[in-house]
């Protein structure tokens, strides 16, 4: 039961680094999307689109990423009580 406790431990860790990660690319990817999106910098017709477009799935693909890693920490985390 040890070994598999360790081995546990072991993916907990390594999601958890995955999920700071995925955070940060997250924050990154809020960041573009708004300043694409600011029309204080750009007129309304010449927004981006396509571009913010492509950065959202892009965020919602990361999004859903993260929410997985996370559930998958707390189930380990039960396992390990």
């Amino acid at each position: 039961m040890s070994i598999q406790n360790e081995m546990r431990r072991v993916k907990k860790t390594n999601l958890e680094h995955t999920a700071k990660r995925l955070r940060g690319e997250i924050g990154h990817l809020t960041r573009t999307i708004c300043m694409n999106l600011d029309t204080s910098l750009t007129k309304a017709e010449d927004l981006p689109i396509s571009d913010v477009d492509s950065q959202m799935d892009d965020l919602k693909s990361k999004w859903a990423e993260l929410n997985m890693a996370l559930g998958e920490i707390s189930r380990l985390e039960e396992e390990l009580r």
